[in-house]
């Protein structure tokens, strides 16, 4: 089936050369083809017969790029405009940027600005220590939910899943915050029975013994 389609395609494709009909790529969708290309403009003279000239208020590149891109777009209902792009009207960054497919581009302009916005939007938390993710708290918090019996459905399933065999469960590993990378040695000095010298899991694991409090006890 695979190779019917494709041998359908290169014929279409050889037709349309031969015939010089320009269209889109038929996995594509295709689009209405036109026959021939529009033809220049006619010549305008000034009154002493020489060439009339207009002044361009835009900029002319010489970067090196010399792709066109044309395509038919909708004017009004029933008719259409023939448009061109030229490389020379962009600068060097854009010329470039454009050399190449939509489909090839959107995905890196789509994945830089996502990283640009996560990093923009969290750069004035850089530095800020909230008291909730520091390490006495975090373990405070294993303390209630260990009280509560919080999840305790979730710690069954990611037992049983351990013992079908290595299962890699992201909860356990993955950050969950913003202030993760300098939140390792944060300290509340207000509830040192919750000390730990490291951050603890975020939350209960189905390895913790739940009839063991998270509590220090002191050494009388």
């Amino acid at each position: 089936m695979l190779l019917l389609c494709a041998r359908r395609q290169q014929l279409a494709a050889r037709l349309a050369s031969n015939r010089s009909i320009a269209t889109t790529a038929m996995r594509l969708g295709g689009s209405p083809p036109f026959l021939h290309l529009p033809p220049p403009p006619p010549p305008e003279f000034e009154p002493d017969g020489s060439p009339k000239k207009y002044p361009l208020h835009e900029p002319i590149w010489d970067h090196g790029y010399q792709w066109e891109h044309w395509a038919l777009l909708p004017a009004g209902v029933f008719h259409t405009v023939y448009y061109g792009d030229f490389a020379q009207d962009y600068p060097p960054y854009w010329a470039w940027l454009q050399k190449f497919p939509m489909w090839v581009v959107t995905p890196y302009l789509v994945l830089w600005a996502l990283t640009t916005m996560v990093i923009f939007q969290n750069a004035g938390s850089i530095g800020i220590r909230p008291k909730r993710y520091t390490i006495e708290w975090l373990q405070a918090t294993k303390e209630r939910e260990r009280i509560e019996n919080t999840n305790p459905v979730t710690r069954y399933l990611d037992r049983r899943r351990t013992e079908r065999g290595g299962t890699w469960i992201a909860q356990y590993h993955l950050p969950w915050h913003p202030y993760w990378p300098w939140m390792y040695e944060s300290h509340d000095p207000d509830f040192p029975e919750y000390y730990q010298p490291k951050p603890p899991n975020p939350g209960l694991h189905y390895t913790d013994k739940l009839d063991k409090p998270f509590v220090k006890v002191e050494e009388e």
